[in-house]
């Protein structure tokens, strides 16, 4: 009862990591509960209308249409700006454009990142490697960041950090909440490999302060 894998994703596709793989992954495990993190309000986008699509609404859609499953968004619905997003990713290219150690660094990380996700898909992106990767990468964005010294730059990194705070808390209460008021055997939770590390250490504490009690899985 209430058993749920969690699997680190990412939205567009790259190599091996790619909607086909998700499908048989997904197969594999035969999920009657699909955990999504998409907001609420985009449901109808991405699989109603059509509007909109990625690698994980890919792989559900073609897993739903041989089984009943279903699909629960927990995403929070207060989504960020889309100049914020630019802001960010002004950030990130003015850490790139780094000539001194720190920018090597980012961009020899991120090519690195990169290529292993291409060449080793999902068994990398639910890796310990991954999760160093990403702690390297979010380390070197900091130190970058005290090189560079512009106030807006700090501000555009430690909003980011808040959301993505706030997102990952979001998403976990709506799943706890969820299993409170419905069974099923076995669920998935389909998220990007970026919130695994932090998500997996959020799991720990709700296992020891919700009274509900989930079986949790982290797929490797």
């Amino acid at each position: 009862m209430h058993n749920i894998t969690l699997i680190g994703t990412r939205h567009a596709e790259c190599g091996k990591c790619n909607s086909d793989e998700l499908y048989q992954i997904i197969g594999n495990i035969q999920p009657e509960v699909i955990f999504e993190e998409i907001p609420p309000s985009f449901f109808d986008a991405y699989y109603i209308n059509k509007t909109r699509n990625n690698l994980e609404t890919d792989a559900i859609n073609k897993y739903s249409e041989t089984h009943k499953v279903k699909q629960i968004p927990v995403d929070c619905d207060n989504v960020p700006s889309e100049s914020f997003f630019q802001d960010h990713g002004y950030m990130l290219k003015r850490i790139e454009g780094l000539i001194d150690i720190n920018g090597f660094n980012y961009r020899s990380l991120v090519d690195s990142n990169w290529a292993y996700v291409q060449k080793y898909g999902f068994k990398y992106l639910n890796s310990v490697c991954c999760i160093n990767m990403n702690d390297e990468i979010y380390n070197t964005i900091e130190k970058s960041l005290q090189i560079l010294n512009n106030g807006k730059l700090f501000q555009t990194h430690q909003l980011m950090s808040e959301i993505n705070e706030k997102r990952e808390t979001v998403m976990l209460q709506n799943i706890y909440k969820y299993s409170e008021g419905h069974s099923y055997d076995k669920a998935i939770f389909i998220l990007g490999a970026g919130h695994r590390k932090s998500i997996m250490q959020k799991i720990q504490k709700y296992q020891r302060s919700e009274e509900l009690k989930l079986n949790w899985t982290f797929y490797m």
